[in-house]
């Protein structure tokens, strides 16, 4: 305490006036984390509200086996409702982004604002509480620690959820022509195209899980009465990967007109081969690019020092400089 009221006295220039603000400045933030803490609370003890949350959730009674939401996933989950509750489209957005990543909770969203309101207040704090032990820091310096603890706070979140949406779209995309040349064969062999969709993602579980489960809802929603297009569409919105959309395209129009499934799934299954040669193609004729960074700042330098070294200290000998 006496750090930060030295600090802010060198701010201010006033030991009085440095001494109320910083009074005042503790007071309001002790009673609005006061109040923030009563409101959370108190909406957490209150049975109606408790019950109001857990049917918005689908748990009623804790009635279909699920388990019902902690207090504290209830709480991370009422302070993002309140940050998100005006912005539909970017809710939206936010939403699409956690489906990618593989969040598919009602309450992603909320808990995704939430968690992206308290980390930056949780790192100030703490940022705070370990200014006094860094010897001789100064007040800019002191203000810097605390806004890059704020970012760091505010962006961590959404770097994880980004490079967990990147990591499951690659391997749903390793995965996809497995599956694909499975439903090929299912196809061929007479089955329907929900059967034939079942059938692989039965045989995926153990393999690919994350694609068993995305083909599981698609033959969920066709049993629920959506149609197969429209539940491939879904599909493809879901995982967000253009070669599932352009499978979703070449099957929706193969159902449309009535052409035959198989021999669309066989013709794509073709393309895909093709464009993934087309794509490892590219990505080795990108290495000798990539390679020469490293030759030049890490192999030639010492490459030099092995060939010349012995030179220039013979050259030194001789001038007498050794």
């Amino acid at each position: 305490m006496d750090y930060l009221l030295s600090l802010l006295n060198r701010a201010v220039g006033n030991e009085e006036l440095a001494r109320l603000l910083f009074v005042a400045a503790i007071g309001l933030s002790a009673v609005l984390a006061v109040v923030t803490l009563a409101l959370l609370v108190l909406g957490l003890q209150d049975p109606v509200q408790r019950r109001l949350t857990l049917i918005k959730r689908g748990h009623g009674g804790g009635s279909h086996g699920q388990e019902a939401p902690s207090n504290l996933q209830l709480m991370l989950e009422q302070v993002g409702q309140r940050f998100t509750s005006g912005e539909q489209g970017q809710a939206s957005t936010t939403r699409t982004l956690l489906t990618h990543a593989g969040y598919r909770s009602p309450a992603a969203v909320q808990m995704y604002w939430a968690v992206r309101l308290l980390s930056p207040l949780i790192l100030v704090g703490l940022t705070l509480l370990a200014l006094p032990l860094i010897p001789k820091l100064s007040l800019i310096m002191g203000i810097a620690l605390v806004v890059a603890a704020f970012g760091v706070g505010w962006l961590a979140p959404a770097i994880y959820v980004d490079k967990r949406k990147q990591a499951r779209m690659t391997r749903l995309l390793v995965a996809f022509p497995d599956a694909l040349d499975l439903m090929v064969v299912c196809v061929e062999s007479g089955l329907a195209l929900p059967q034939a969709i079942e059938r692989v993602a039965e045989e995926m579980a153990v393999s690919q899980p994350e694609l068993a489960v995305e083909l599981a809802l698609v033959n969920a929603e066709i049993r629920a009465g959506i149609p197969s297009a429209e539940a491939l569409k879904h599909l493809a919105e879901r995982t967000g990967l253009e070669d599932i959309r352009g499978l979703v395209s070449l099957l929706a129009q193969s159902i449309r007109f009535g052409t035959s499934v198989g021999a669309t799934l066989r013709i794509y299954a073709e393309e895909f081969r093709d464009r993934r040669t087309q794509a490892a193609e590219e990505q080795a004729a990108k290495i000798g690019t990539k390679l020469v960074f490293p030759l030049i700042f890490c192999l030639w330098p010492s490459f030099f020092l092995v060939a010349i070294g012995p030179a220039i200290i013979g050259v030194f000998k001789v001038f007498g400089k050794l």
